[in-house]
């Protein structure tokens, strides 16, 4: 499969101009934190959008951010340029689509945010920084949308790789399509230059030897490990089922995490409680 033949044949959404002035200043000598705050600020729709974020209790940060100013002086440049991305993929995505593009970014976004609880409650502060769990959560499945505006049929295909739990999800999408939603991801994350290594996280994330590699560091396998967790941990919650990959993953997942599988249903039984509190769940 020539990976980039196919995907050349997609609409990728093109990086954002705000997103793309961000990182242009971030290569500049002897720019401010308030050059930074002053170019998301004059969208007033993204700057909400950002401090509604970084102000949620998952990102943990003690204090209510009032302004861009201090979010970027707080968070740093790094940080901010990968929320602003997150905030402005949902808007860049669009089209006629054979699935409801509304309940796929629900999904996403609970998937964030579970990881974010994973973090905590996992303490993995140092090797899973809030910004990078938050956007991998976000990002890891954006090319199915991209695929479901493509492809008609590909709700139907959707369906047949979330229900086969003895093959690779990537694998089921490659015996109707050219190429996968992963590598239509890595693209959007590449072309939107998100960091290197988040983008090869997304090309691989259902990579079942992903943790056997040796040549990834820890925290992207802390990363991968806990997408793992919380995936599963969604579909146990909100279809009473594990998800079609964990038998395939869950061994590793669990030994890299240091878990048994009763901490593992202690954990979700206490992240079924707090997403349903937060109404991220219904």
């Amino acid at each position: 499969m020539d990976d980039g033949k196919a995907v050349r044949e997609f609409e990728i959404p093109a990086r954002p101009d705000v997103l793309a002035e961000i990182q242009r200043l971030r290569t500049l000598p002897g720019v401010t934190l308030n050059q930074f705050a002053d170019v998301i600020a004059r969208d007033v729709g993204l700057s909400a959008s950002v401090l509604k974020t970084v102000n949620s209790p998952l990102f943990g940060l003690g204090r209510q951010i009032t302004d861009i100013q201090n979010a970027v002086s707080l968070m740093g440049t790094s940080a901010i340029s990968q929320l602003v991305a997150a905030q402005k993929l949902r808007q860049s995505i669009t089209g006629n689509s054979s699935i409801s593009l509304e309940k796929f970014w629900d999904t996403a976004t609970q998937t964030a945010k579970t990881m974010l609880l994973l973090r905590e409650h996992l303490e993995l502060y140092k090797t899973c920084p809030a910004d990078d769990t938050y956007s991998f959560g976000l990002f890891r499945d954006c090319g199915i949308p991209i695929m479901a505006i493509k492809y008609p049929d590909y709700r139907a295909v959707l369906m047949e790789a979330n229900q086969t739990s003895n093959r690779i999800f990537t694998d089921v999408e490659e015996d109707h399509y050219p190429t996968n939603h992963a590598v239509i991801g890595y693209y959007v994350a590449s072309s939107w230059n998100l960091p290197p290594p988040l983008a090869q996280l997304i090309l691989r994330h259902h990579d079942p030897s992903f943790l056997e590699d040796r040549h990834i560091n820890r925290p992207l396998k802390d990363l991968y490990a806990i997408s793992k967790l919380a995936v599963n941990i969604l579909s146990r919650v909100k279809y009473d089922r594990d998800d079609s990959e964990w038998s395939a993953t869950s061994a590793q997942t669990l030994d890299h995490l240091g878990l048994t599988e009763y901490d593992h249903e202690v954990l979700q039984a206490d992240l079924s409680d707090e997403l349903i509190l937060q109404h991220d769940i219904c």
